[in-house]
């Protein structure tokens, strides 16, 4: 399951289109792999700061035993790595050192993991009144490489030679790390629960909006400088309450009725038509298919309290109601005609 896509390029050398172009190819091979999986979340460009640190991250895997933290390398020509970890490549018969992607992926785990652990107790249901950690889950970190470089994994440290991967190959690895969920599971390993994996999932997808629109957005920072508002610390890294890990019994307890707003906000984008439209569930969440142009468009409309476009849309009957996930407004998206499917 994609919960992030990945970003489109806004630079303008050719050295990041090409970075850019790598990270595309290992976004488009982890879409084709894991799109429809519900045990596996992926996350691209996923931003993340804790503790006055700020780090980007090309690629997460989530999986039902830990995390996969993927660089993605646009490289063409030879790669060597010596003995104590060092990276070199060739570019038109010429050696230059390069900065470890391996390393800078360890260290953006370093810190995806304090951020985590910090707020476990929001993420993380509890065992017998005992609290989930993440120290004990699988914890990995791979480099995607451009297909066309030549590795020389005979002159590799071992340890790295196992991380460093060509594109084409990346899901393979993925699915060798997360091995089969049935015989993981016989092997005592943790595991996250569906309920844990869509509370991390979220809250790291919402982290990086947050972040994002606090950087893009100047009236956002002067809010969540107010007293009735979120401090920035608290935007940074706390959870909100849609995100706590509840008991097996909880969950089963039924939930509050919710009392949306009742008028429709959808509209074909194409073609502005707002009556014959049907309610659809596809890989990207739920949508209107529109019965004038066929034109699609998602339900994921901006919050009319706040105007933040971060929204999570569930369905009951003819109704589907977005719930926002900045200030928690719930209102009606769309409600489907009478007899229709």
């Amino acid at each position: 399951m994609i919960l992030k896509e990945k970003e489109a390029y806004s630079g303008g050398d050719e050295r990041g289109f090409y970075g850019h172009k790598q990270e595309q190819d290992v976004a488009f091979h982890l879409r084709r792999e894991f799109g429809d999986s519900e045990q596996v979340r992926i996350i691209h460009d996923l931003v993340i700061e804790h503790g006055g640190e700020r780090a980007q991250i090309d690629h997460l895997v989530i999986h039902p035993y830990g995390f996969i933290i993927i660089e993605s390398k646009s490289i063409v020509g030879e790669v060597t790595v010596n003995a104590e970890g060092e990276w070199s490549r060739s570019y038109k018969g010429t050696w230059t050192g390069i900065p470890s992607p391996i390393r800078q992926a360890e260290l953006q785990k370093q810190l995806l993991h304090r951020l985590i652990r910090a707020n476990v107790e929001y993420l993380l249901g509890k065992m017998l009144g005992i609290q989930a950690k993440v120290g004990g889950r699988d914890w990995q970190v791979l480099c995607a490489v451009s297909s066309t470089a030549i590795l020389h994994r005979n002159k590799m440290p071992k340890d790295v030679a196992r991380k460093v991967v060509k594109t084409e190959f990346v899901a393979k690895k993925i699915r060798e790390i997360v091995g089969n969920v049935v015989t993981e599971y016989l092997k005592a390993k943790p595991r996250f629960t569906m309920k844990e994996l869509e509370n991390l999932g979220n809250y790291l997808v919402d982290h990086t909006m947050n972040l994002q629109g606090s950087s893009n957005n100047p009236e956002l920072e002067i809010e969540a400088q107010q007293p009735s508002s979120l401090s920035a610390d608290s935007v940074s890294d706390s959870p909100s309450p849609s995100y706590m890990a509840t008991s097996e019994a909880d969950s089963k307890a039924p939930s509050a009725p919710i009392k949306p707003s009742l008028n429709s906000l959808m509209a074909c984008k194409n073609c502005g038509e707002d009556n014959n439209l049907t309610g659809m569930y596809g890989q990207y969440g739920y949508y209107v298919k529109c019965g004038s142009c066929s034109a699609n468009t998602s339900m994921k409309q901006p919050c009319p309290a706040c105007g933040w476009k971060s929204v999570k849309v569930s369905k009951g009957g003819p109704d589907y109601t977005a719930t926002c996930r900045k200030c928690g407004h719930q209102y009606l998206v769309y409600r489907q005609a009478e007899g229709e499917v």
